[in-house]
């Protein structure tokens, strides 16, 4: 889906750019007003379709995936506990005013959200520390999430990351490791 959508605007572009510079004369023919035709797009991708693209490419990266992790803990290339909480911080604070999940967050407390996942995170990327919040089934059980509110969720963590100044590999990983607990917290069919 990605390749799509980044190869078409490309050829497009390369296509334009061939003809403008290809040759030093246009025939009369090839310059007259050819009659317009529609270019039909393709639907846009379900949520579930778009989980299960997101799924396929996470798995396909993992062996990639895992030998950075034993080379240097994801902990460490995103400036530890500061560069997670940084991450994380823009995460809960897109939520807020993202309108398929802001809904999620009426009545949380957004900083103690933002501890709790924080260190979450630090435990799940390689970092020490303790984490004391629940489950993710408990935690989402009663959100009636799925897999549209999921991919807005991730849209999220993905600026956030961003705001943070992760790289691109960084970013794959944890929106991979996202991805892989999609089971526990989506609960409803989209």
């Amino acid at each position: 889906m990605k390749i799509r959508n980044i190869l078409i605007p490309t050829l497009c572009a390369l296509t334009g750019l061939l003809a403008a510079c290809g040759g030093t004369e246009v025939s009369q023919e090839a310059a007259a007003p050819q009659p317009e035709t529609q270019v039909q797009e393709a639907p846009a991708p379900t949520p579930d379709e778009q989980v299960a693209g997101l799924e396929a490419m996470c798995a396909e990266a993992q062996p990639a995936m895992a030998a950075r992790q034993a080379e240097n803990a994801l902990f460490n290339r995103v400036g530890g506990r500061d560069g997670i909480h940084k991450a994380v911080a823009e995460t809960v604070r897109l939520h807020q005013i993202n309108e398929p999940i802001k809904h999620l967050m009426e009545g949380v407390d957004p900083a103690h959200l933002t501890e709790q996942v924080t260190d979450f995170l630090v435990l799940a990327t390689g970092g020490q520390g303790e984490y004391d919040g629940r489950n993710m089934v408990d935690a989402h059980a009663h959100m009636n999430m799925n897999n549209a509110m999921f991919l807005a969720a991730g849209s999220d963590l993905g600026k956030g990351m961003d705001f943070a100044g992760w790289g691109e590999d960084e970013k794959q990983e944890l929106l991979c490791a996202f991805v892989g607990l999609r089971p526990q917290v989506v609960t409803t069919e989209s």
